[in-house]
């Protein structure tokens, strides 16, 4: 008998038992992230569909305040059965994987969607989907950056209207603090406090503040002290 190949036999042997004990750990430890990760897309689900649905109820009204009328909402994508996957993809996916689309109606016009738009619908649309967006999220602070670019006067109005109602204290508005970027006057007609970055010399930027009531007319000053003590 070869004692070297009893050995060897029995290192194997060991080897073998406890790689089958480690295959064995790791197909539970398999079986229980799949389970974790149904559990977590069912309970991502409920959360995704409860946010679609505020989003959608505030995003309507939003757009049809800032377009005088019409209709818009949001809708899930379908999966791309030519895609990676197929139809098996498109079945085993979660309904929000495919991603979102918006579609909007201006008053007399078709539905379309926002690539069908205007540069200027495109943009009232997109600001009624972020405010919307903010309002249902809660957040305490948004930076826009000029997102009033493509708009003309009157929908420039409509803009600043929404954006002075949104950071108000709570009580008077949202009270969501917006840093707002624009070259826009109308839009910095709404603001609190102004600040313009100037070059007081070549590769030399200065920045200057100054209170938005300071400046205003009497009238216009004493409504703001008002509006700030009932605010209080």
């Amino acid at each position: 008998m070869e004692w070297g190949a009893l050995s060897e036999d029995q290192s194997l042997a060991a080897r073998t038992a406890f790689l089958s004990e480690q295959l064995g750990d790791v197909g539970a430890a398999i079986g229980e992230l799949r389970g974790i990760i149904t559990e977590t897309d069912l309970h991502v689900g409920v959360l995704f569909g409860e946010a679609l649905e505020n989003i959608n109820a505030r995003f309507n009204s939003l757009f049809c305040r800032l377009f005088g009328g019409g209709e818009a909402w949001l809708r899930l994508q379908e999966p791309d059965p030519d895609g990676p996957g197929g139809e098996e993809e498109k079945k085993s996916s979660p309904a929000w994987d495919a991603g979102v689309e918006i579609v909007a109606r201006p008053p007399g016009k078709h539905l379309q969607n926002l690539a069908q738009l205007s540069g200027g619908e495109q943009t009232l649309t997109a600001i009624a989907y972020l405010f919307a967006s903010m309002e249902v999220a809660g957040v305490p602070l948004a930076v826009l950056d000029e997102v009033d670019a493509a708009l003309d006067e009157s929908n420039l109005l409509r803009f600043g209207d929404l954006a002075k109602e949104y950071s108000s204290p709570p009580g008077q508005g949202k009270g969501i603090q917006l840093l707002v970027m624009t070259h826009r006057r109308a839009t910095m007609e709404r603001a609190d406090i102004l600040y313009g970055v100037t070059l007081a010399e070549p590769g030399l930027s200065r920045v200057v503040g100054m209170k938005v009531e300071d400046w205003a007319e009497p009238e216009e000053r004493e409504g703001r002290k008002l509006s700030g003590a009932v605010r209080r």
